[in-house]
């Protein structure tokens, strides 16, 4: 004679775990998918959560249901609506220990992720920052704009004060947005426009500009700076002379892009270069969006193209 005691753990030890396998598995299937899905971008954290909460809830009470019923059909036993109830309470409380403590551990590993790319990002903001105060605070940058500010003041006085306003303009641009990830489309094409009246003024009609905002959408962000550096590199990179004038256009991309380009005619004798520039760029939108820096090289034009990101 076996003791019953014996017998219902030969029964009931090996349908409590695979009840707890089919509840916790299952649970833990809808919530990875949930969270690996791409979401709407009007998606926000709250939203996620009671969407999770609401199909484990459905998943563990239909699921809960089911297997209670057939295990009573298997055992040739008729269920009451209390014993019913009784095993999916216990399901839906298993479901909420297990999703609890899972949750949990995802949302703190995400906030490390999350805390982690902050500071990588306040890192590569201050390389970029560094990489355009040396540009322009070298000695050739300064030699270069004082002659043309010495050549203005006795001649055209009035076209000097405003030279030195956009100089200034330019400085407190960057000052100002040291601390910014992202910085509106307007304000930073306001910074390039000072910029390129500083060089138009240094090159003439030997350096030529487009701008078409007529179909960019100022809604969007880009990375600070971003513009700045990609003409100086186009400015310190290719000849510029009344025989081989350079034009820089920037305009409106495909799918959400803003173009910037020049005609590709590259000095014989290379500039020195760290390098960083473009990378620095394509590091940061690398971690603020999904999209990527895309750089197009022909035999008569660099093109970089930057996405335009769209802030919530």
């Amino acid at each position: 004679n076996i003791p019953n005691y014996i017998k219902f753990a030969h029964y009931n030890i090996p349908i409590g775990i695979f009840y707890a396998s089919v509840v916790v598995l299952g649970n833990l299937y809808i919530f990875y998918r949930l969270m690996t899905k791409k979401q709407s971008a009007k998606t926000d954290f709250k939203s996620l959560v009671y969407k999770n909460l609401f199909y484990q809830l459905f998943y563990t009470i239909v699921a809960s249901a089911t297997m209670t019923m057939l295990a009573g059909n298997l055992g040739g036993m008729t269920l009451s609506w209390n014993a019913l109830a009784r095993n999916i309470f216990r399901c839906i409380l298993l479901m909420a220990i297990y999703i609890g403590f899972y949750m949990s551990f995802y949302y703190l590993n995400q906030l490390k992720k999350s805390i982690k790319k902050q500071e990588l990002l306040k890192r590569q903001n201050l390389e970029s920052q560094l990489e355009i105060l040396k540009n322009q605070v070298n000695p050739h940058f300064l030699f270069n704009s004082l002659n043309t500010l010495t050549s203005l003041i006795p001649e055209e006085p009035n076209l000097a004060v405003d030279y030195v306003q956009k100089l200034s303009k330019v400085y407190r641009y960057i000052l100002e947005i040291k601390d910014k990830k992202l910085i509106p489309l307007q304000e930073e094409l306001a910074c390039i426009k000072s910029y390129l009246y500083m060089l138009n003024i240094r090159f003439g009609d030997k350096l030529q500009f487009e701008i078409d905002e007529t179909e960019l959408d100022f809604n969007h962000h880009v990375v600070p700076l971003s513009l700045q550096l990609l003409v100086e590199n186009a400015v310190k990179h290719n000849i510029i002379s009344n025989k081989k004038p350079l034009l820089i256009k920037i305009h409106k991309g495909k799918n959400s892009s803003l173009l910037v380009s020049n005609n590709l005619q590259p000095k014989v004798q290379k500039m020195p270069s760290t390098g960083t520039g473009l990378d620095n760029i394509r590091n940061r939108y690398k971690i603020l969006s999904k999209e990527k820096v895309d750089v197009i090289v022909t035999n008569t034009h660099f093109t970089v193209s930057l996405p335009l990101v769209k802030v919530a």
